[in-house]
């Protein structure tokens, strides 16, 4: 009689080599993307938050700045006052300088176009053009986010490999939490589950980017 050949499923952490003592490998955090997480699946992350931007009293420009609804806040964003400052004044335009709290510079805004470097905003013009010194602050006042399942083709911080799923975790129908390993482990790359399709370029480089994280495949 022909026999039934059993399937061992997925255990938790099945895929882990070794990992660091006591919890230090793994963070819990909020799972998503609407569908069922697999252990040893790789994730991405995206970023979220709370900002709010005002105009600086005194400017010349009445032209508005608004926060991306959906994303104001992307990866790398950091807690406390963003500047916007008007380096070069245009009609109907002109150019903002961005800087982060800690003073750092990172890039231009041009006026009626989205800047996107940590934090994702628009400025646009008003009747009254815009002056060199104009200046728009942005705070950011919380900063979260959710791991998702690995997209390479994403542009919202998904594409970069983040961390693994521990477990089994189903977010079909909402977001739950989850733990992920984020650091400091071995494991073995043939458990590791990558998106469908995937080449064997992108999994190098999301392997190596998993690497600089402290997560080594062997």
């Amino acid at each position: 009689m022909a026999q039934t050949p059993l399937i061992e499923n997925r255990h938790d952490g099945g895929f882990l080599v070794t990992e660091a003592r006591g919890h230090r490998s793994r963070d819990i955090a909020t799972l998503s993307g609407g569908v069922k997480i697999l252990a040893g699946e790789v994730l991405g992350f995206k970023s979220g938050g709370t900002a709010s931007a005002t105009a600086k009293a005194g400017n010349t420009g009445n032209g508005a700045i608004t926060m991306d609804a959906t994303t104001p806040v992307l990866a790398g964003a950091q807690l406390g006052v963003y500047t916007a400052i008007c380096t070069t004044a245009a009609t109907n335009g002109g150019t903002f300088q961005v800087k982060d709290p800690l003073h750092n510079v990172l890039g231009n805004a041009t006026v009626g176009s989205a800047f996107s470097n940590q934090i994702k905003f628009t400025i646009a013009d008003g009747a009254t053009d815009f002056a060199v010194g104009d200046e728009f602050d942005i705070e950011v006042t919380a900063v979260d986010g959710v791991f998702e399942p690995l997209d390479f083709g994403a542009s919202d911080g998904t594409q970069n490999a983040a961390g693994i799923s521990f477990a089994i975790v189903d977010v079909t129908l909402a977001d739950r939490p989850g733990t992920v390993v984020v650091r400091d482990a071995e494991v073995n790359a043939s458990e590791l589950i990558w998106p469908t399709g995937a080449t064997a370029a992108q999994i190098a480089t999301a392997t190596a980017a998993l690497k600089e994280l402290g997560v080594i495949s062997r």
